[in-house]
């Protein structure tokens, strides 16, 4: 159930289902002028059921009535659920109408020529099994074949498809072949499946019709995207986070949204479109006024009649400051240069979402902005939900005014690597559930004050280092913040703790997820000039015991240390390790047994361990990474770098 506060996208919703009451007035004005033929080829057909009832039958020795009676009984069962079937589904009636018809002439045999129970009971078994089969074709949602799409040149899928395989040429644009496809009965399956979908699922899927053709799209941005416009929201039992994943789940079990796998990992955290859904959600988004798009089917700037807006490369904006105060969403598409007035911001009164950065995983994809003084106007928008700067280069410094978005549920300031500091006003969005700062290499520090985000639920990019001032946060903070769930630490080069600083984790009673990266990997030869800090960070720090998750990168240490232990750690499901000095697990002898189910070890050219001690350490394990390890050569890893056991083989399959 889409919730109350959502209340200008309402607007849209009502558009959304205006054109939908529009759209079916039209069908219902063609079912009106097919609903004779219908009727007079379903009614003849129960008609004639009566009669061949009606037949005198000559009992044989070894069959009797009742079966007979079980068929009649059932065909008219089925030939009634056809018929219902064929007034909702008038699109297909053409077809439907002339199998039925194909059928019902063994109706017409038993009535002119037979009379024997068996020849009977032969027919009706046909008759039966036919409509079986054409009820079975008439399913909802429907599942029709579809063209495959051509692989990205970006990130090729690494799964096989589930559509059908060809290639469509310029040649064949050329000859029109997409606008006859566009209109054929295949696309209008596929809109039937999207008129199947829910109001929050239709919703959310039209989101994706302003991505270019063959757009590898993150779940995160779009899940992010959802929360910030108020398509998923928290309930009683699940975050607003957790709605959204549901959501994206099922775009994909409906095989409207087309999943990206990598090294065949079982988590998705990408996806894509098929080019035909996405030209139906197109003229979808278009005639509901969702989106705006040019007549090569591109997302555009333009929100005259749409509350709504896309920034696309090289198009200059033409700015309505009227309209500016009843826009809800401003997604950056494709444009790399960023150039906006601070006034324009100062009438963006009512917007929820602002998507500036990337959206997508490339990290070669450059997205700069000439100033920042832009983001001074946006206190004035108090609706805002969702702040997305992410991949952004040239910001330096966040204003200060950024602390009166009230509303603000998330900041997204990944990879801006110019960002040095943030402003401690951050610490007065009492609303954030999220806040991004990770690979943003030039910060020192985090502002004291973060305890005062009593909502925060996912944190990232938590410094640790810099001095101990006033200005920096300390661990002990964050064991205030009852929601947190996911954490990643990042321990700058000059690390400045007290003894027991990274201790206080394990008094983060909800955290599930951590993650902790160490600014520098020492060389062998600078081992022995390890700082007291750097060791006293190795051996003090304990972790939560509800720890599902724990990405270690860059670890200094040699061996695995005794805060990282199966019988501390009984919840550990995942467990990463990513660069550093990490040599061995231990003696095989004094090895414990862990819960461990994925394992990932990437660029660890010191470790050396045999295949044998990590099964038996890992009884558990189905699944296992391995990356430049050069050392581990008894494993028996694919050419990918992946083992995985049979059961869980034949999950994925």
């Amino acid at each position: 159930m889409l919730p109350s506060i959502w209340e200008e996208p309402i607007l849209c919703c009502f558009r959304l289902c205006v054109w939908q009451i529009t759209f079916s007035q039209v069908i219902a004005k063609t079912s009106m002028a097919q609903e004779r033929t219908l009727e007079e080829v379903v009614s003849p057909f129960l008609m004639q059921l009566e009669k061949a009832r009606a037949v005198p039958l000559v009992p044989d020795e070894d069959s009797s009535y009742s079966d007979v009676t079980f068929l009649f009984e059932n065909i008219k069962k089925e030939a009634c659920e056809v018929k219902n079937i064929l007034q909702r589904v008038s699109k297909w009636e053409n077809e439907i109408i002339n199998d039925f018809g194909g059928i019902a002439r063994h109706l017409d045999e038993i009535i002119e020529e037979d009379s024997q129970l068996n020849s009977i009971r032969s027919k009706l078994q046909i008759v039966n099994t036919e409509l079986s089969k054409l009820k079975n074709r008439m399913q909802i949602p429907l599942h029709v074949p579809v063209i495959e799409a051509a692989a990205p040149t970006t990130l090729p899928s690494l799964v096989p498809s589930k559509w059908v395989h060809a290639k469509v040429s310029e040649q064949w644009k050329r000859l029109e072949i997409e606008r006859k496809i566009l209109e054929s009965s295949t696309m209008s399956n596929l809109q039937l499946s999207y008129d199947n979908l829910d109001l929050q699922l239709k919703l959310c899927l039209l989101c994706f019709s302003i991505f270019p053709e063959n757009s590898i799209i993150s779940k995160r941005a779009m899940i992010h995207w959802w929360i910030g416009e108020g398509l998923v929201a928290a309930t009683r039992n699940q975050t607003a986070e957790d709605v959204g994943k549901e959501c994206f789940e099922k775009l994909i079990a409906r095989e409207m949204v087309e999943p990206v796998y990598h090294k065949r990992r079982y988590a998705v955290n990408q996806c894509k479109l098929h080019p035909w859904i996405r030209r139906m959600l197109i003229t979808v988004a278009r005639q509901a006024r969702f989106f705006e798009f040019d007549s090569n089917g591109n997302a555009t700037w333009d929100f005259s009649a749409t509350y709504h807006a896309c920034l696309v490369e090289e198009h200059q904006l033409e700015i309505d400051v009227a309209s500016l105060r009843n826009i809800l969403t401003i997604f950056n598409v494709s444009e790399r240069y960023l150039q906006f007035e601070k006034s324009w911001f100062l009438d963006l009164r009512k917007i929820s979402v602002l998507q500036l950065g990337r959206w997508h995983n490339f990290y070669r994809h450059h997205i700069e902005v000439d100033s920042t003084e832009f983001l001074e106007g946006l206190p004035s928008s108090n609706q805002l939900k969702y702040l997305c700067l992410r991949g952004i280069s040239r910001i330096i410094e966040l204003p200060s005014s950024i602390g009166r978005l009230s509303n603000l549920r998330i900041l997204d300031l990944h990879a801006c690597h110019n960002l040095e500091r943030l402003t401690e006003s951050i610490t007065s969005l009492q609303m954030l559930t999220h806040l991004d700062v990770s690979e943003c290499y030039l910060l020192e520090g985090m502002p004291r004050g973060i305890s005062f985000l009593t909502e925060l639920q996912v944190l990232k990019g938590f410094v640790i280092g810099g001095s101990t001032g006033n200005y920096n946060c300390r661990v002990a903070e964050l064991a205030r913040l009852d929601k947190l769930k996911k954490l990643s630490i990042y321990i700058g080069s000059k690390v400045t703790v007290t003894e027991d600083e990274l201790d206080e984790l394990q008094n983060i009673k909800g955290l599930c997820i951590l993650k902790i990266t160490w600014a520098v990997s020492l060389s062998k030869k600078e081992r022995v000039h390890q700082t007291s800090d750097s060791t006293s960070l190795l051996a003090s720090l304990s972790l939560p015991l509800n720890l599902e998750k724990l990405d270690l990168r860059c670890f200094p240490g040699e061996k695995i240390p005794d805060w990282l232990s199966p019988s501390k750690l009984l919840k550990l499901k995942r467990l990463y390790f990513t660069g550093g000095m990490l040599n061995t697990f231990g003696d095989k002898n004094e090895s414990e047994v862990w819960n461990i189910e994925v394992l990932r070890l990437k660029f660890l050219n010191d470790l050396s361990v045999q295949w044998t001690q990590v099964h038996d350490m890992f009884p558990k394990l189905t699944f296992l990474e391995v990356f430049r390890c050069m050392k581990l050569k008894s494993f028996p890893c694919d050419k990918d770098g992946v083992w995985m056991n049979n059961d869980m083989q034949q999950v994925n399959r």
